[in-house]
């Protein structure tokens, strides 16, 4: 129960400011939250578990809106075991999840990104067997405009996993603060 609280707070506290700075970067549209946009991206992304940084691929694509707000879909996978120092079990993780990402400003060649992914996954070991889990991804960095087509992003953030029971792999051993570096293809229009 306290888990779905907590997850529950972090999305309306997000959700919160992606309309406030939603409404502030469409106030020129006559505050109207048009479509603008589609974009694709490839992740790479790297977890730090017990001072070892693990390589996590992935990818997500979706719809930006107000040239703002970003509604998208991903999914994400370990490349290798991941062997913590702790002598827990080796583990590999995947996990497919929803995106929510505002930029303001996202016109100007620098820009700030805010972003927030949620959903399920799957934790593995070769010893215990595995188990569903959920994923909340917060994340903040900066994103270069490389071309109109073509941006580059930089962000960090914390992985927070829940609802793992397996044994030895508990949610606070399989958690981990990361950075990513995201290549986004797309198009964008409007004002």
């Amino acid at each position: 129960m306290k888990k779905s609280a907590v997850i529950a707070f972090i999305l309306c506290l997000f959700a919160g400011y992606a309309v406030q700075a939603q409404r502030e970067e469409t106030l020129i549209n006559n505050g109207s939250a048009r479509f603008s946009g589609i974009w694709g991206a490839f992740s790479n992304n790297y977890s730090s578990f017990d001072n070892n940084w693990i390589y996590n691929r992935g990818g997500y694509g979706g719809f930006e809106f107000g040239r703002t707000v970003f509604i998208g879909f991903g999914g994400y996978r370990y490349r290798e075991d991941v062997n913590l120092e702790s002598g827990a079990t080796p583990f590999k993780m995947k996990y497919g999840a929803f995106i929510i990402g505002v930029s303001p400003n996202s016109r100007k060649a620098i820009h700030p990104r805010i972003n927030i992914l949620t959903g399920r996954g799957r934790i593995s070991s070769a010893y215990e067997g595995s188990d569903r889990i959920f994923v909340v991804q917060p994340s903040a960095g900066l994103e270069l405009n490389v071309f109109q087509w073509f941006r580059v992003g930089l962000e960090g953030g914390y992985r927070l996993v829940l609802d793992s029971d397996i044994p030895g792999l508990e949610n606070a051993k399989v958690s981990a603060p990361f950075a990513q570096l995201d290549l986004r293809f797309g198009v964008a229009w409007g004002r």
